[in-house]
Order: structure tokens, then sequence, then C-alpha cells
């Protein structure tokens, strides 16, 4: 997990009128659009829920940073990296993660995305959804298999042994985790 500051969690709370209090059921499925040259994303209130942003904020665009900030670590180094590859290759993109805002909410999240090619072959319009799954509904559902990968790929990124967190990642995608 990221460590967040005192100063982050006091303007979070400062500005949580302007989050809404609107909740979404797992399920739920929001829409977003970025102008990768730009460095801009829209997206609907979902999306906003999901990633601690503002209806309004969304509808004026917002760099990719501000949605990535509250992905969790390790999860975030490999959700910006599957997002690069869909840039320079035009491949799809699909990634699970979990989110701790700076507010308290956690939430796992499942997205998807292409990014669409101007005339010129040059990378513009990055499209996808974003969808919030279920968490854990107790502590007896956690598979202790998925925890401890979950703790050595963290050990294993943040002391940058690369092939140790390839195989913990491919375990948890084994795992369904």
């Amino acid at each position: 997990m990221s460590r967040i500051s005192v100063r982050e969690v006091g303007m979070a709370r400062a500005n949580a009128g302007d989050l809404g209090s609107r909740t979404y059921p797992v399920g739920t499925i929001g829409f977003y659009s970025w102008n990768v040259p730009e460095n801009r994303l829209y997206g609907d209130d979902v999306i906003a829920h999901i990633y601690c942003a503002t209806p309004a904020e969304l509808a004026a665009g917002v760099p990719i940073e501000k949605i990535i900030q509250y992905i969790d670590e390790p999860d975030r180094r490999r959700v910006a990296k599957a997002i690069h590859t869909a840039i320079v290759t035009g491949e799809r993109y699909d990634a699970e993660y979990h989110m701790t805002h700076v507010d308290g909410r956690i939430l796992r999240v499942a997205a998807n995305g292409c990014c669409l090619r101007d005339a010129d072959g040059t990378p513009s319009i990055y499209t996808g959804t974003s969808t919030i799954l279920p968490l854990h509904a107790s502590a007896d559902a956690v598979d202790p298999l998925e925890v401890h990968c979950r703790a050595a790929l963290g050990l294993a990124t943040k002391r940058r042994h690369a092939l140790a967190a390839r195989y913990l990642s491919s375990a948890l995608r084994v795992l369904g985790a």
C-alpha cells in the first residue's frame, strides 16, 4: 500500500462533499476516454467514484496520474506498464487491482481498454471501462496463499527482483487473484 500523508487525508476530508456520497453496487461499470497526446482523461460519475475524483474534474479532464495514484503498490507498476504496452503496441488492456483512497475506501477494480490511433498511426484516444468488483466477504474467504503471494510480490517489487515478481504475478493470475 502506498503511504498517504496527514495533509492528503485532511484535504480529502475537506473535499468529501465534492466527491459525493453516492455509492455504487458491485458490478457497476464506469466509462472513460483519455486524450493521450493532451494527457486529459474524461469519465462518468462511476469513474469519479472509483478513482476519487469529482464529476466536475472529470468533465474538464484530469491527467492520468490523478487516476492511477490510488492504485495500491505493487499493482500500480503492473497497471502502468500494461497501459504503456497498450499505447505502444495497440494491444488491448485488461487488469485487476486494489485501490485505497485517502478517505479510507478500499475497492477492487477490473479495468480494460484500448488505445485508438489517428490516421497517421499515432496513439490518440484511449478508451475503456472500469468495473467495481466484490471485496472478500470475510477473513475466512481470503486465500492464505494469495495473501502470501501478494506480500512476496510487494517485497520482490520493492527490492527490484524482476524475475521473482514476474513468477509471483503469474502465480496470482493462476489463483485468480
